[in-house]
């Protein structure tokens, strides 16, 4: 029995061993599903600390709400066409109204106000540290602040045709012109340059930890990287008209591509692939805390979420894995080498069991001749002059 108990054992930990064995999902193939739905026609996006995703819904002129367990509200109206959508450090929501030509503030409550007036038709919108907006007006080849209290001023002027708008840590504003083909950057104090120039008709803009900008060609599937000095350099391909942009922390660049309905990741070494599927021409994308990506889908009205495999956690995951693994197998080969030690017991001659019994041993059959006890195996006769006892 004690054998039989600890081979058991021993085929019970290898089991649980291989059941550890880790498997690495595919870098290439992130799972995509749609998280909830919006008002009609999203166009931008944007995400709080808490996860939760804010449409700004072009359509239907309002902001839809949806929590990370899928949840969809409207938070609240909007001036008309609302394409452009940010937040602030107290939940406060703002859109870019492009047919109103004026910006939107909704609280966390869902209050609606008219924040202050912009210039002809803005597309995008960003904001400061301070709580300042600014937007691009595309019909008006210039950037509006906006202060928290609503006053509007003209910051600067832009290329022709600006879409995109980016700030950086010390307050300077980047535009993607549409028509211009090129970046504009506007100072905090408001002096105008050209920085570097584009692909054909770049909207999406964002930029990385060391100033760079990269802007998405609508026209064609060329990502463009701009230095600080101003250097432009093809930087990788992007899926078709890609409309809107984000990094992570890693550098890594995602787009959200309209036509094809999907979104491309290129990595910092310039490697391009599809990163996973969206709903129906997406035009607005973010990114959580954790890498997911999150994208505004304009004709299915509906945000898409996609699952980024997280590399650092698998690799903690492989490595706790791998440990209990090898405690597994050291304790099934110390259980081994018990069984083999077992196995030598009917070899040796009488085994004590304990004191005060006089040569007890693990033999079945008790002989007993007057006060001497003897045990032979099962089955062997008793010695000359001994009687079996049951």
């Amino acid at each position: 029995m004690l054998k039989k108990h600890f081979r058991t054992n021993v085929i019970a930990v290898v089991i649980a061993s291989l059941c550890l064995v880790y498997i690495s999902p595919s870098a290439y193939a992130e799972p995509s599903s749609i998280l909830g739905t919006t008002g009609t026609g999203p166009s931008g996006i944007t995400i709080d600390s808490s996860g939760n995703i804010y449409t700004s819904n072009a359509n239907s002129n309002n902001v839809s709400k949806i929590t990370p367990g899928g949840v969809s509200t409207i938070l609240g109206t909007t001036g008309t066409r609302p394409e452009g959508i940010t937040i602030d450090s107290s939940g406060n929501i703002y859109t870019s109204n492009a047919s109103s030509n004026n910006v939107s503030k909704i609280t966390p409550g869902g209050v609606s106000t008219i924040l202050g007036t912009t210039g002809t038709r803005p597309e995008d919108i960003t904001i400061d540290s301070l709580g300042n907006i600014y937007t691009a007006n595309l019909n008006s080849n210039t950037v509006t602040k906006i202060t928290p209290e609503g006053v509007s001023t003209t910051l600067g002027t832009t290329g022709a045709n600006p879409v995109g708008i980016i700030i950086d840590s010390s307050g300077n504003i980047y535009t993607a012109n549409y028509t211009g083909n090129t970046v504009t950057k506007i100072t905090p104090e408001g002096v105008s340059t050209t920085l570097g120039t584009t692909g054909a008709n770049p909207e999406a803009i964002t930029i990385d930890s060391l100033g760079n900008i990269y802007t998405g060609s609508t026209s064609n599937t060329n990502l463009r990287k701009i230095t600080p000095l101003g250097v432009s350099t093809s930087f990788g391909t992007t899926g078709s008209v890609p409309r809107a942009i984000t990094i992570d922390s890693s550098g890594n660049i995602y787009t959200a591509n309209e036509n094809d309905s999907n979104v491309s990741k290129i990595t910092p070494g310039g490697v391009s692939t599809i990163l996973g599927t969206t709903g129906t021409r997406p035009l607005g994308i973010t990114i959580d805390s954790s890498g997911n990506i999150y994208t505004a889908n304009r004709d299915s009205n509906n945000v898409t979420k996609i699952t980024v495999f997280d590399q650092a956690a698998a690799n903690a995951e492989a490595a706790r894995v791998a440990a209990a693994t090898a405690e597994a197998a050291r304790k099934a080969k110390e259980q081994k080498e018990l069984m083999e030690i077992l196995a030598l017991i009917p070899s040796i001659g009488e085994l004590t069991l304990s004191l005060g019994e006089t040569t007890q041993s693990l033999y079945s059959t008790k002989c007993v001749k007057g006060k001497t006890t003897k045990y032979v195996k099962y089955g062997a006769k008793c010695p000359k002059g001994y009687v079996k006892k049951k």
